[in-house]
């Protein structure tokens, strides 16, 4: 009886092992090139990525915030200091620090950033989109 009860475990054991093992190999692959994809407008404009893909890897990340018009915004004016009354969010650095963050993770999912929640969330969907345009 303890021969059949280690026989058994030890079957039940490889199979979780390889199941395992091939749930770990599983990668996603992308092909190569330049996907450029947007998140849901909102009453405030929308955000917009342009994802580089090369050898299989996000090679770079282009993050644009683009106003009601469809214009991208003047990131001078978005860099944490008060214009005009209003305290713009720090734009200028979060889409790089973000950007930055999802090469160095080949991910679009990073932390959000607070003060721009809904900017950075918009981003990470965006770059979300353009990573599904280049499965193969």
């Amino acid at each position: 009886m303890r021969k059949l009860a280690g026989i058994i475990a030890l079957g039940l054991s490889m199979m979780i092992f390889t199941g395992c093992a091939k749930e770990s190999n599983l990668e996603t692959t992308y092909k190569d090139g330049v996907y450029e994809t947007y998140a849901d407008k909102w009453e405030y404009g929308s955000e917009k990525a342009i994802v580089t893909i090369e050898n299989n890897k996000i090679k770079n990340i282009e993050l644009k915030r683009l106003d009601t018009n469809g214009n991208e915004v003047d990131y001078d004016m978005w860099t944490g200091k008060e214009v005009d009354g209003k305290v713009f969010p720090n734009l200028k650095e979060y889409r790089i620090s973000m950007k930055d963050e999802m090469i160095a993770k080949q991910t679009y999912d990073v932390d959000s950033i607070s003060g721009a929640t809904v900017t950075t969330d918009n981003w990470k969907i965006a770059v979300q989109r353009a990573l599904k345009k280049a499965k193969n």
